[in-house]
């Protein structure tokens, strides 16, 4: 009978250390949840893009920021601020070295300056240290021409074309260097516009040719008039796979040689993330995690699904966690490719 009173006290002691320990667990976790809340409640969120207002980029960026905070705790105000500037670099060297590092400041980066500290280790910031919070979509690129005798491949070999850009190591020049010297082609890289609004209104005027690292997304929001019109054509496509959009159309990716697309898989292949929206490094676990299920709720709110759509503006969207390691695997290229690549993206 002792021993039937003992068996029976130490199940009843085990079931109520057992409750003890979930109930202490659980008021933990909510009051992780509540600290962040705290935090975020009442405060207005920094949310930086490097390019112009109009931009798509900017575009992306002020959508998301008209619908996350109601799915983030605390249900902070997020006003975006535009930061242009080679390419976009500045603003991710701000979000990467600058910005305050406690959750209250994020930024879409231009993907293509991710592997700058790989192709310039004078430009000090580590991509795989920031906090990845998602992509909104990835995307699929081209060369694009407003100049009247430049419709096929064919017609860019005939003469000297001039590729307006943003900056030296903007997708929009590296992507021109890309094509041009893979392909044998003549392309004067103009640089130096401030963003590619305004090299699209440059090419208009005859200023140049076109330019490069043109998404096909733009081709279906911004510049979807003249697009149709046929005002702009597309006589190559960059991707790593082709767009069904680009039917028909030469793929750079599937016209050279082995080698080359080692390269092109380096510097074109941040495209599967093309929209990336990151926190600073260091950033607290549990805000981190308040903004990847914030990010992953607003993909999926019927709301924003409806903005983007009126702006025409895919959402296919990749989570933090999944961008973290892709740019982990990036910054451990082999020391050859990322030497091959710098001749590409250098221009020398």
């Amino acid at each position: 009978m002792r021993a039937m009173i003992r068996w029976t006290w130490r199940i009843c002691h085990v079931g109520l250390a057992a409750a003890l320990l979930a109930g202490s667990s659980f008021a933990a976790a909510a009051q992780g949840q509540d600290a962040v809340a705290d935090f975020f409640r009442g405060r207005t969120i920094q949310a930086v893009v490097g390019f112009q207002g109009g931009s798509t980029y900017d575009l992306n960026l002020r959508v998301f920021a008209r619908h996350v905070g109601k799915h983030l705790s605390g249900n902070p105000t997020v006003i975006v601020q535009n930061m242009p500037g080679a390419g976009a670099l500045t603003a991710t060297l701000y979000i990467a070295n600058v910005a305050a590092r406690d959750g209250s400041v994020i930024g879409i980066h231009n993907p293509t300056n991710l592997i700058e500290p790989l192709i310039n280790p004078q430009t000090k910031f580590d991509p795989a240290a920031l906090g990845w919070v998602g992509s909104i979509a990835d995307e699929h690129t081209s060369c694009g021409f407003w100049a009247k005798d430049i419709n096929t491949l064919a017609d860019l070999k005939t003469r000297e074309i001039a590729i307006g850009a943003t900056g030296g190591t903007a997708g929009s020049a590296v992507e021109g260097r890309l094509v041009s010297m893979m392909l044998g082609l003549k392309f004067r890289i103009v640089e130096g516009y401030r963003g590619l609004a305004e090299v699209r209104l440059a090419a208009e005027r005859g200023e140049v040719d076109g330019h490069c690292a043109l998404f096909q997304s733009v081709l279906t929001s911004e510049q979807r008039d003249a697009y149709k019109a046929g005002r702009i054509k597309i006589p190559i496509q960059i991707g790593l796979t082709s767009h069904p959009d680009f039917a028909g159309i030469p793929n750079l990716f599937d016209i050279v040689d082995e080698k080359d697309k080692a390269v092109l898989r380096l510097t074109i292949g941040q495209w599967r993330f093309a929209r990336p929206i990151s926190l600073p490094s260091g950033v607290a676990p549990d805000r981190l995690a308040a903004w990847r299920a914030a990010f992953d709720a607003t993909m999926k709110d019927a709301e924003f699904a409806g903005d983007m759509d009126k702006a025409g503006l895919p959402v296919r969207p990749l989570s933090g966690a999944q961008i973290q390691p892709m740019v982990a695997e990036m910054m451990s290229t082999p020391t050859e490719i990322v030497g091959r690549a710098r001749v590409f993206i250098k221009g020398k």
